[in-house]
């Protein structure tokens, strides 16, 4: 009985325990919303390396000297008790998703790249470029708007190749039947 307790009694108050775990996690969330949003959308070596540090750094600030199951647990819960209630504020209050998460950002317009934007969320033109080709573009011009997402990926809307011979957003095509369709810009498969 004695071993359940050393494992299971609190070291620490749940007070002191959710107070640290929603210091360390509005620490770490207001981290890494103002250090840039590409951190966290895209994770490449370095910001793994970067995430195994940041865990480590907070280890100890997380739990104190406690090494209880109990205390991590409720350290844990107060985390997951902030992401949840981040999610639903957002959903519910549009101001606040507005405060906790970036806007996405225009990175092309009409095959031009917008380089004050690009230079702000530090996306090379090669990173661009590399983007494009993963999502089939080859050539700038082939791109109506491509956008830095909040969540750090790059999404990408074609030009319509109509609008680009001067079709005004409607094409002719034949049905099955043989006889003239007309499709316009909100038809599937455009």
């Amino acid at each position: 009985m004695t071993m359940l307790s050393e494992v299971f009694q609190m070291q620490q108050t749940f007070g002191e325990a959710f107070l640290r775990s929603t210091a360390i996690y509005w620490g770490i969330y207001l981290l890494f919303r103002f250090g840039g949003r590409r951190n966290i959308g895209s994770l490449g070596f370095a910001d793994i390396v970067v995430v195994m540090l940041v865990s480590e750094a907070v280890g100890n600030g997380l739990s104190g000297s406690s090494d209880t199951i109990t205390d991590g647990l409720t350290v844990a819960a107060g985390i997951v008790l902030w992401s949840f209630l981040v999610d639903r504020l957002g959903y519910f209050f549009p101001a606040v998703s507005h405060v906790l998460s970036p806007d996405q950002l225009l990175l092309v317009k009409d095959g031009i790249l917008q380089l004050k934007n690009m230079r702000r969320e530090y996306v090379t033109r090669a990173e661009l470029l590399e983007q494009l080709r993963i999502n089939g573009v080859d050539d700038l011009a082939q791109v109506r708007r491509a956008f830095l997402e909040t969540n750090g990926e790059i999404s990408v809307i074609k030009a319509d190749k109509h609008n680009d011979a001067g079709g005004a957003g409607t094409a002719d095509t034949q049905s099955k039947d043989g006889r003239p369709a007309t499709r316009t810009r909100g038809d599937i498969g455009q």
